[in-house]
């Protein structure tokens, strides 16, 4: 493979989007769908013989965008000038992640048992989304343009809806019917998973991180119960991936601003990734679930009304803006008074009150966390003069900026 080609595919993985090269006597055939294949079908080993039977047919100096049955998006394209025949597949991605009836459907239609479901929702959960047709495009042409040194030497080619399924089917029709699950053990299970996990999203929901980390561990180990994967690590990292989705769920449910949600959402999905073991992993669902609990305890936003609602989220989206009562009054098209009195009520403090301990509050975390100045915490907080930011600071906290700053760094 040409150097450039190596390096354009390296950047998107580092963007996480996946790549696999294909090649006689194609080992590591999982690694193309991430093992999407080896969750349906565990017991099946010709499971990608119908993939490979259609990759071998793909003509020369073309550009395939393949959207398979099972909602997912590749491109995939023979490598030129090469020795021996190679194939470079660029995937899966998502562009409209699918529904939960989507998922169901899925499984409906290659009579697989409905208790895969969670597996296969985790498994979506950690695909890439694009978002929009072109994206994906534009992503497999800069590698297309690379491989065969321009636009115009090649063809771009789509095939929708293989027909990969009937084949799945035909391998899934040799099961051993005794091995299959009853209908009624798979609406069992389907029962006690929403059963768990409705325990779950309450507890979060109330902030209750001890009932919240009773009812994961018991979701946890149902979960597991239904393992598939043959890799367990990769299994127990979808399960995490799952649980952050729940976390979000529940966050978004509870009111808290999608500026939080968001950062401790990625900053869950990095640390899940690098974990190397089981241990690790169990530890970091603990956090997962006490963060989003601390964070639901501290802004979540369901009690209020209407126009405090907004008023805090202006507030929490931008601490730099002016946020003086006058200036939100005026955002939200609302008499000045009525904000004063309406949030003074339902917060129990006055909104300047609420805006000086969120940015005191962000300060702290930027004092610890980041190695900017004095000035420019001040700047990031919407303070111009740092004096008066230094001033603030210490009479709410008992110490200046810098001494907060050696003393908590000390701790760490």
């Amino acid at each position: 493979m040409r150097p450039a080609t190596e390096t354009l595919i390296q950047l998107y993985q580092n963007a996480e989007i996946s790549s696999h090269i294909f090649e006689e006597p194609f080992a590591q055939t999982e690694r193309f769908d991430l093992g999407l294949r080896m969750l349906l079908l565990p017991r099946e080993t010709e499971r990608y013989a119908p993939l490979l039977q259609r990759i071998r047919r793909l003509k020369p100096n073309s550009l395939y965008h393949l959207e398979d049955a099972f909602y997912t998006h590749y491109a995939i394209l023979k490598l030129p000038d090469e020795e021996g025949d190679r194939w470079l597949s660029l995937g899966p991605m998502l562009i409209r992640p699918p529904s939960q009836e989507q998922i169901l459907a899925l499984l409906t239609t290659l009579k697989l048992p409905e208790s895969l479901f969670l597996q296969l929702s985790a498994y979506y959960d950690r695909l890439p989304h694009i978002r929009e047709t072109e994206v994906f495009e534009t992503i497999a042409q800069s590698v297309a343009d690379t491989v065969f040194s321009g636009r115009g030497s090649y063809t771009l080619k789509h095939i929708h809806n293989s027909a990969e399924p009937d084949a799945l089917q035909q391998l899934i029709a040799q099961r051993d019917p005794l091995q299959e699950e009853s209908v009624e053990q798979r609406f069992e299970q389907i029962r006690q998973r929403y059963e768990l996990e409705n325990e779950f999203l309450r507890a979060v929901m109330a902030g209750d991180a001890k009932g919240a980390l009773t009812a994961q561990y018991r979701f946890a180990r149902f979960a597991s119960s239904l393992s598939r994967m043959p890799d367990r690590l990769r299994d127990r990292k979808d399960l995490g991936i799952t649980l952050n989705t729940l976390l979000r769920k529940a966050a978004e449910e509870a009111g808290v601003h999608p500026y939080y949600i968001d950062a401790c959402s990625n900053a869950n999905v990095i640390r899940l990734e690098q974990c190397s073991n089981e241990i690790q992993l169990s530890r970091l669902y603990q956090e997962f679930v006490e963060r989003y609990c601390e964070l639901i305890r501290q802004y979540a936003l369901e009690p209020y009304s209407k126009p405090v609602q907004d008023a805090i989220y202006l507030i929490q989206s931008d601490l730099s803006a002016d946020l003086s009562l006058t200036a939100l009054a005026e955002k939200l098209d609302l008499d000045r008074s009525y904000l004063s009195a309406l949030f003074s009520r339902e917060v129990g403090k006055p909104l300047s009150a609420y805006v000086l301990e969120k940015r005191i509050l962000r300060a702290q975390h930027l004092l610890i966390t980041t190695p900017l100045s004095i000035q420019e915490i001040a700047w990031e907080l919407g303070i111009p003069d740092a004096n008066y930011f230094a001033r603030l600071f210490k009479r709410e906290t008992g110490a200046t900026p810098r001494q907060y700053r050696e003393n908590n760094r000390r701790k760490m």
